[in-house]
């Protein structure tokens, strides 16, 4: 009903570059996503230890931000599976990783694959793990609003919906007996 005091005290701070995505917290790591801009512009995922902050891997790529709106970085959070973490980045770079070592497994640079139709500011939804799937709304041409990729490979599995990007994550719910994405 009430904290002890007017503040909660800090267990451990880490400085990182600017960014919108929030943390994910799973299997006693926090991931995080942010845009160094020097030497070179790019953006990055982090991986600290819960308890003590401790960097625990960093893998960083170029990213240049074109016709994006508050260009401070990525606004999507990591979204963690079966010891998989996977990112999405502002310019449409979904990447897969090793969750606990950091080990890049598949990558794709949608953006370039799909012309991203990009909403002013750019891609913000979260992967979504659903059935063996990374689900992302993308907004790329050929009714490639929505993707689907085996979470595994990489591979498309399949695409739907001509419609452009919203800035909002996919979400699989119930309706009328039946899973909705």
């Amino acid at each position: 009903e009430k904290f002890d005091s007017n503040e909660v005290p800090v267990k451990w701070r880490s400085e990182i570059s600017n960014g919108y995505s929030g943390p994910t917290v799973a299997d006693g790591r926090v991931y995080v996503m942010d845009r160094p801009k020097t030497p070179a512009q790019a953006e990055r995922v982090l991986c600290f230890d819960a308890k003590t902050g401790k960097k625990i891997w960093s893998q960083s790529y170029e990213c240049v931000y074109k016709k994006v709106g508050y260009p401070n970085g990525p606004r999507a959070s990591v979204t963690i599976n079966d010891n998989r973490a996977y990112s999405l980045g502002t310019m449409g770079h979904l990447l897969c990783f090793d969750a606990a070592k950091g080990n890049v497994i598949w990558s794709k640079d949608l953006n370039s694959e799909y012309k991203i139709k990009l909403p002013v500011w750019a891609i913000a939804g979260s992967p979504l793990v659903e059935e063996g799937l990374v689900i992302v709304l993308i907004g790329g041409e050929d009714n490639a609003c929505v993707v689907a990729f085996d979470k595994v490979t990489g591979k498309e599995k399949w695409r739907a919906l001509g419609d452009r990007a919203s800035y909002s994550s996919p979400i699989v719910i119930r309706q009328a007996g039946r899973k909705v994405l």
